[in-house]
């Protein structure tokens, strides 16, 4: 018998031995949602979530950007309307301090009216004006200041460093046609906050007539002059 397993041995072979894989553990609710065979299903959420962070992180951006260009008129609605609203998520903003009224004069002089408007009745007003008192000479600055004067009463002593700033500005101006262009705006401006009485002349009146005098080649100049002279008479 040795023999014949010596011969025969390396012939026999053993039966494979069957080794399926095992089952997918069946559960009718798991496998319905791991591999739905319909689209007869909807998610429940909650689409109220975050909706004031959302707002809130939109208002920073238009802000943010109406600092670096004119915003577009749907911009601009946006955030007067929240400024209506009470302005609460745009005064919380960072980015809302005295050091970013300079580029938001510049860029949107409207919004930045509606801002310091809001910001009146506030402790940091002041530090707004004094911004606004050392900005440098610009048609916007001097429409801001203009439209505030309308609507509040700013106290005197500020009005009256403001005409004496822009009077020294344009004095210093070395460009003929710059300085020509800036004189004629500032002699508006003077013109436009005697008419509407928000500064007493008497106080100024000295500095103003000598600005008069030494532009009296251009013609705004001659006409605040003339009205200056004008208020002189009725006094009288």
């Amino acid at each position: 018998s040795s023999g014949i397993n010596a011969e025969y041995g390396e012939r026999t072979f053993l039966p494979p031995l069957s080794r399926p894989p095992p089952p997918l553990y069946y559960d009718p609710d798991e496998l319905l949602w791991l591999c739905p065979n319909d689209n007869d299903y909807t998610f429940a959420m909650d689409t109220n979530i975050n909706t004031e962070l959302d707002k809130t992180g939109e208002l920073r951006k238009l802000f943010i950007l109406a600092q670096r260009q004119v915003l577009e008129p749907r911009q601009y609605e946006l955030l007067k309307q929240e400024l209506c609203e009470g302005g609460e998520a745009l005064q919380n903003l960072s980015s809302l301090s005295p050091s970013a009224l300079p580029k938001l004069v510049d860029k949107n002089p409207s919004l930045a009216v509606d801002i310091l408007l809001l910001l009146a009745q506030t402790q940091q007003f002041g530090e707004y004006l004094t911004i606004l008192l050392n900005m440098e000479l610009s048609l916007h600055s001097m429409e801001v200041v203009n439209k505030i004067t309308a609507n509040l009463e700013l106290p005197p002593q500020f009005i009256h460093l403001y005409i004496r700033s822009c009077i020294t500005s344009c004095t210093n101006i070395t460009d003929k046609s710059t300085q020509h262009r800036f004189v004629r705006l500032v002699c508006v401006f003077l013109t436009a906050l005697i008419r509407n009485q928000v500064v007493n002349v008497q106080d100024i009146l000295i500095e103003i007539q000598a600005f008069c005098i030494d532009h009296s080649r251009i013609r705004e100049a001659t006409g605040l002059f003339r009205l200056l002279k004008s208020l002189d008479v009725k006094e009288i």
